[in-house]
């Protein structure tokens, strides 16, 4: 077996450990380097294929939508076993969420390994600190999808098989790997390099998710006194991968060769290369959380109103990301800071609605007063609905389902356990590492 540290730059050829054993490629040998070329110059280069290896060829969308497809914020007929909350192990969608991620971690492992040898030195503190960045969030991935996932520092024997690591000592890590971003990465200057604030942000988030929240409110505190953002008017300019607008905090952008790839692939309407409409119209928005915009809410536009290519009724298909010849994937975005502090707040028992305010009003949406709310959980209630306006489509909802009590119940009303609420390890891993188990309520 050749090395697995082995790094393509210009499209990414490392594996994780899921495939260590198999053969790589050939490549020509400017397009590889070994840990043993590694240097301070050429790091931002391994960083850029951590993220080659994380969309691998137009790869991230293809698992970047599958929780929303699960959750109630999407219908569709093109993904039934995802809207079923059923996922057979053998199916082939499954395959790149819990290959890519480790591709990524492959790659950060590298520069993570080398870089931390140079301790103190300014040179390679900001590849480092984004190799940390885009290790957490690979891990934060795969945990969310999974649950206990194999830890990969990439100092193991390549022939070693490990069981899952808990979900506990894989949360530590996350944890550790976002901490050492924060520390090590500059204050942000663009979208698409990392920055203090997008590991600040991802943190917030992990510690909303975990009941931690004041941790939760001194990050996105952090987020939101920096001074690098600022709420906008001109939405959709979030989501594309041209415009560096002051609302996107870190996203990653894949380069494609058609405008019909990217997430527009997946919530498309429709209609074939001569009506210029990306998708198969088969996967459409909850008419229910549509209707909840109001009318002048600028987030309202970002829908159409039509038949898709695949069904015969009139839905919603969501508009906000653009056909492009390079996708790009909002991480972590400014909003999120106003959404996290409310909701914090809520949860330690104070009604604030100072944050949630400031965002609907940059929406174009009607604001509400403390006193408006009786109690936090009625005002927690409304925190939830406007998190679903805000991030539908952009793979929140699942974890939002869990953390505000709705999974069971909507998970049992498709009859399926609510061990369902993670995804089937794909079957093809327990022929490559026989030390695995798989998830409950699911066969090898």
């Amino acid at each position: 077996m050749k090395q697995h540290t082995l790094l393509h730059i210009a499209a990414i050829v490392t594996i994780g450990l899921s495939a260590c054993s198999k053969q790589l490629d050939d490549v020509a040998p400017n397009t590889k380097i070994a840990f043993s070329q590694l240097t301070k110059n050429n790091l931002p280069l391994v960083i850029n294929g951590a993220k080659l290896a994380l969309t691998n060829n137009n790869a991230f969308y293809t698992y970047y939508a599958l929780q929303d497809v699960m959750s109630d914020d999407f219908q569709s007929l093109g993904f039934t076993a995802y809207e079923n909350n059923n996922i057979p192990s053998n199916d082939n969608t499954l395959v790149p969420a819990y290959r890519q991620p480790y591709q990524c971690i492959a790659n950060a492992n590298m520069v993570i390994q080398y870089a931390t040898q140079f301790s103190g030195d300014s040179t390679v503190n900001t590849a480092l600190g984004e190799a940390f960045l885009l290790r957490g969030f690979s891990y934060m991935l795969l945990s969310e999808c999974f649950g206990d996932v194999v830890i990969i520092k990439g100092d193991e024997n390549p022939k070693s098989r490990p069981p899952r690591n808990p979900a506990t000592e894989v949360n530590q890590f996350i944890e550790s790997d976002l901490k050492n971003a924060i520390d090590h990465l500059p204050a942000y200057t663009n979208a698409v390099s990392g920055s203090k604030q997008s590991a600040q942000l991802l943190l917030a988030r992990f510690y909303l998710n975990h009941g931690r929240y004041d941790e939760a409110l001194s990050m996105a505190n952090a987020v939101i006194s920096s001074g690098k953002f600022s709420l906008q008017s001109n939405f959709g300019d979030i989501f594309k991968s041209s415009v560096n607008s002051p609302e996107a905090i870190y996203k990653i952008n894949e380069t494609s060769t058609s405008t019909f790839y990217g997430l527009p692939n997946i919530y498309g309407q429709g209609g074939g290369t001569n009506s210029g409409q990306a998708g198969s119209g088969n996967t459409w928005a909850d008419s229910n959380l549509v209707k909840s915009y109001e009318p002048a809410d600028i987030r309202r536009s970002y829908f159409a109103r039509t038949k898709g290519g695949a069904i015969v009724d009139t839905v919603y298909f969501i508009t906000k990301f653009p056909q492009e010849l390079t996708p790009s994937y909002v991480v972590c975005r400014y909003s999120e800071a106003f959404l996290i502090v409310a909701e914090a707040n809520a949860r330690k028992g104070t009604v604030d609605v100072t944050t949630y305010n400031q965002l609907r009003s940059a929406r174009n949406a009607s604001t509400v007063n403390n006193t408006d709310f009786a109690t936090p959980a009625a005002f927690l209630s409304v925190i939830e609905q406007e998190r679903r306006r805000e991030f539908i489509g952009e793979r929140l909802r699942w974890s939002d389902m869990q953390r505000f009590g709705k999974m069971n119940t909507w998970l049992q009303s498709f009859g399926q356990p609510v061990t369902h609420v993670l995804m089937p390890i794909p079957s093809r891993e327990f022929f490559i590492n026989d030390n695995l188990v798989q998830n409950a309520d699911y066969s090898r």
